[in-house]
């Protein structure tokens, strides 16, 4: 019973060192601290461009994206093209938020212009195409007794993917801009639209066979690495049974009587 045991033992020590040196090998750490709609997202994005990826919680309902170690130079150069992570913007409820302290009347206009300026770019920010935008505000404070008043404007910075109609929907996004903000005209609003790098073209992983399976280049490594200590547990587990099954036999010849040997023989 002593050597089942100690069998048993082996087998477990030998799985975990294997299960521990597979997870260790395998993924790394790609981004921490995602909203789930944003980690699912860019989860979705990485699994249709060929790349193992995983989505594990984080803390306080947040998520961490993991992919391969041998990918995560091609997964980082993938996601920025299509501008994730995404820009955090400020919402006017988190820039005016109550702190105990009166602010004087400059200060009230610069944080609300700035608010103005988050809420429209993250607007923007979610039509299809667009990578990422921003918002620049000019609200001049003019006399109303004086005869001449400066007017309102504002500029828009747009990088789109090139391939995604964003151009035709600069119209619209003037309209949005204008419509947002009290006293500014259409024309008073300039759109800079500028196009990101192509994406990267998605060929497939390239493939070698080995012992009739298809293993991608970048992991031959972790394979054979795999398979030699997969190897190495079958011959211990072999050498192992059969060394019990050899000793329980000496036991057993050993108790037996003159008689029964004989009989045997």
């Amino acid at each position: 019973m002593n050597f089942r045991h100690m069998h048993k033992h082996l087998s477990r020590i030998l799985l975990v060192a294997a299960a521990a040196f597979l997870l260790s090998a395998c993924k790394v750490e790609l981004y921490s601290n995602l909203q789930e709609q944003e980690a699912n997202e860019m989860l979705a994005l990485l699994l249709r461009h060929g790349i193992s990826s995983e989505k594990l919680a984080g803390d306080e309902n947040l998520y961490n994206l993991h992919v391969d170690e041998n990918k995560l130079a091609e997964s980082v150069e993938l996601l920025k093209q299509l501008g994730y992570p995404r820009n955090q913007f400020e919402s006017m409820g988190q820039v005016f938020k109550k702190e105990g302290l009166i602010s004087s009347p400059l200060e009230e206009r610069i944080r609300f212009i700035y608010a103005l300026s988050q809420e429209i770019s993250k607007t923007i920010s979610q039509i299809d195409g667009v990578v990422t935008a921003r918002v620049h505000i000019v609200l001049p404070e003019n006399n109303p007794l004086s005869d001449s008043l400066t007017p309102a404007s504002a500029s828009v910075f747009v990088k789109y993917r090139e391939d995604a109609n964003v151009g035709s929907s600069v119209p619209q996004i003037k309209k949005l801009v204008t419509n947002s903000i009290e006293g500014l005209s259409y024309d008073k609003v300039t759109v800079a639209m500028f196009a990101a790098q192509p994406m990267p073209e998605n060929d497939g992983p390239k493939l070698t066979k080995v012992l009739g399976m298809n293993v991608e280049n970048q992991s031959l490594t972790l394979f054979y690495a795999v398979f030699g200590l997969l190897t190495v547990l079958l011959i211990a587990a072999v050498a192992a049974t059969a060394f019990l099954f050899n000793k329980l036999k000496s036991q057993g010849d050993a108790a037996k009587t003159p008689i029964e040997a004989g009989a045997d023989a």
